[in-house]
């Protein structure tokens, strides 16, 4: 033994060996460690992570939907990425750097098990969740968590046992001290980070049906694993062999530089010289679309209002299923009565989506239900482009001293949107968002706000077919100074859904070289309640010119889609919730750092309470009702079933283990066939509590009366 560690103390020698093996072995190989991290965060620890891989359960390995390319690019893409991150990390550690010693025997242990735990991480949480979808998912996700561990256990014994198994000297791997990584190391390097360079350029010139050929799970890994290349490579290895410090705060320090020069995320204009130029458009003031639509009858008859709260592809899924449903339910009493619909995030894009399927139809000279539509739309893949844009064009814009829209992560997003629909209806939702209201068919569509925020005053800003100018405190981003006359539908879908950091804030230039950032509507507030709140007000106030002493105009019916399965209900008429505080338990440990993030993210929800409260009390004092659609109800569905079925009562256990299978679809942008099947019984053949909703809505269209919302 070394004499240095004989002469140190039992404590001595073990701080030590946790400041070396345990702190300063993974901070050197911390982009493989990292990325190995969040891949296995990705899969085992997030909602649609965890979908994704039920999604490649469901595809198997068969031809019809891409299932063989989509397993076996994860299978190999997983594979090569474990032996990335231990065969790379295993070459690092083998020299000494005078910048960075790391003494035998103290770091010892973290150089020969630190890469061997990166390079068996992934597929070990892969095979887990794998296993975690089989226990009522498909049947292949048994036999697929069994790969990856088998993997997994077969990686870690070559990585322990391969200088048996291939004869080479036992000597540790830390007394190699390579000098130089040998050539053949060399051209593997180079062949994969070329790999990824073309795969670059590829999603690039192929945006969408590239990545969803792909996958986004193969996707995630490649690009995790191209990252941590370039970074212990390129980063780490090279700068340091020389005898210099790791290049990763150059990079940074290039990569903010450049940000001064190289925004990228402009929002999206049609091109106006491919047949996509805007056609004249009258945008009313609301209460004289009001008067057009409601013609001579005023408001005799009830008026419907639609608010569409946030959640990704499930806000999305949700909110079109819903419209779509209830106009199949309830004929023209329903959709010639729907005068407009606020939506934030998801339910802007679920509201785009049956809006420009609604005017397709109308185009066609059509009269058909629209569920089937909405649900062939909104139930493709739009996770896998944005991952592709995310991971390789936009991560390399970065490092540019320019911008290439081209990479812009958000156009990934949004021409997935645009070709999951066919025919009329893609150039529509390609095409400037006004020509969806342009001529006489456009007087037959609901009025769309689509809400967003702008980064720079935290205003809410509306994209809408109304002049909302008159709206407190709102933006009119269709005012002449901010140029987005020529937005695309999907554009304009897409600016209300920029959830950061998923989705970039977009950039609207406007007069004197200034410009505004728009990100998520959520941000302000994620149901759409208080614009539609502000909208209703507004109507009411223009329509009675101001006097106070008449009836209201007309008698509203506010339509609440709200997409948080954990949500209470919104009226006490439906068990909501009362204003007793509920919370966590308090944490002192955490509190210090955690309460003021805590803090920031709750108040989100809160102000949500509080629009659909301010908007349903308005509703009611105008002699409306309420009427709440919530996502909630895809449990009740899965629970009624689990009853119907089970020969004895539920136990607590058993109502448990079905809420945490189904609680909660993702907040991403694709949803496995499992959840969308639950989502569509929901509406198919709704529960107790959603079909009263339901009656609740048609006896309001009938000119009766409902119990009072009654909100807290």
């Amino acid at each position: 033994m070394n004499t240095s560690v004989q002469s140190d103390s039992p404590f001595t020698q073990l701080r030590k060996f946790v400041w070396y093996s345990l702190l300063r072995v993974p901070w050197l190989i911390g982009y493989n460690l990292g990325g190995a991290l969040v891949l296995v965060g990705f899969f085992g620890l997030t909602s649609q992570g965890q979908d994704m891989l039920r999604i490649s359960a469901e595809r198997g390995f068969g031809l019809d939907d891409n299932g063989l390319l989509w397993n076996l690019l994860l299978l190999v893409g997983t594979f090569a990425a474990s032996l990335t991150f231990w065969y790379t990390s295993r070459l690092l550690l083998a020299r000494d750097y005078a910048s960075y010693p790391l003494p035998s025997p103290y770091a010892d242990l973290g150089r020969r098990w630190w890469p061997r735990l990166v390079g068996t991480a992934v597929p070990l949480a892969i095979a887990w969740t794998f296993n975690g979808v089989g226990a009522d998912g498909p049947a292949l996700a048994v036999t697929l968590s069994r790969a990856y561990l088998a993997m997994a256990i077969l990686l870690l014994a070559f990585y322990v046992l391969r200088r048996s198994l291939f004869s080479i000297s036992r000597e540790y791997m830390i007394a190699e001290r390579l000098e130089e990584v040998p050539e053949a190391h060399r051209r593997r390097a180079r062949a994969l980070l070329l790999s990824a360079f073309v795969l670059l350029v590829a999603f690039i010139a192929v945006p969408v049906y590239l990545p969803q050929g792909l996958g986004a799970p193969a996707i995630a890994v490649l690009g995790v694993m191209g990252v941590a290349l370039f970074g212990t490579a390129v980063l780490t290895y090279l700068p340091m062999s020389k005898g210099g410090p790791a290049a990763t705060l150059t990079a940074l320090l290039l990569a903010v530089l450049f940000g001064f020069w190289n925004h990228n995320h402009p929002i999206r204009l049609a091109d106006e010289t491919g047949g996509d130029a805007v056609r004249a458009l009258w945008r009313p003031a609301p209460a004289e679309r009001f008067r057009a639509v409601t013609g001579p009858a005023g408001g005799a008859e009830p008026v419907v209002f639609v608010t569409a709260a946030g959640g990704g592809i499930r806000a999305a899924y949700w909110t079109a299923s819903v419209l779509a449903a209830l106009e199949a339910e309830l004929g023209e009493a329903f959709s010639e009565r729907l005068f407009a619909i606020s939506g934030v995030s998801g339910g802007s894009v679920g509201a785009a989506a049956y809006v420009t399927l609604k005017r397709a139809q109308l185009n066609a000279g059509e009269d058909g239900p629209l569920l089937d539509p909405v649900r062939r739309v909104l139930g493709n893949d739009f996770l896998s482009p944005v991952v592709a844009g995310l991971l390789f064009p936009d991560l390399a814009q970065r490092f540019f001293p320019f911008p290439v829209s081209l990479a812009d992560r958000q156009r990934f997003l949004e021409r997935s949107f645009e070709l999951a629909f066919h025919g009329d209806a893609r150039r529509l939702f390609s095409g400037p968002f006004q020509n969806l209201y342009a001529g006489a068919a456009g007087e037959e569509l609901p009025s769309l706000l689509l809400n967003t925020t702008v980064v720079e005053t935290g205003q809410r800003a509306v994209l809408s077919d109304l002049k909302v100018g008159g709206l407190p405190g709102v933006v009119d981003l269709f005012e002449s100074r901010y140029q987005l006359a020529a937005i695309r539908t999907s554009a304009a879908a897409g600016a209300s859904a920029r959830f950061t950091y998923v989705s970039p804030a977009g950039r609207v230039d406007i007069a004197d070289d200034d410009h505004i950032r728009l990100v998520d509507g959520g941000y302000f507030e994620n149901s759409g309640a208080a614009t539609m709140g502000d909208l209703i007000a507004l109507l009411d106030d223009s329509l009675r010119n101001g006097s106070r002493d008449s009836d209201p105009p007309f008698r509203p019916l506010l339509i609440v889609i709200n997409n948080d399965p954990t949500a209470p209900a919104l009226c006490r008429r439906d068990n909501g919730a009362d204003d007793q505080l509920q919370g966590d338990r308090f944490n002192a440990a955490v509190s210090e750092v955690a309460a003021p993030i805590r803090a920031l993210f709750e108040t989100r929800g809160a102000r949500q309470q509080i629009a659909e409260v301010k908007a349903a009390r308005l509703v009611e004092a105008m002699g409306g009702g309420v009427v709440e659609m919530p996502l909630a109800a895809v449990l009740d569905v899965r629970l009624a079933a689990a009853r119907a079925a089970a020969t004895e009562p539920l136990t607590d256990a058993d109502v448990a283990e079905i809420r945490r299978k189904y609680l909660e679809p993702p907040l991403g942008w694709s949803m496995s066939q499992e959840v969308r099947d639950g989502m569509d019984a929901t509406l198919d053949a709704p529960p107790p509590d959603l079909a009263k909703q339901i009656e609740y809505l048609a006896r309001a269209l009938g000119g009766g009366t409902i119990p009072p919302c009654d909100p807290m």
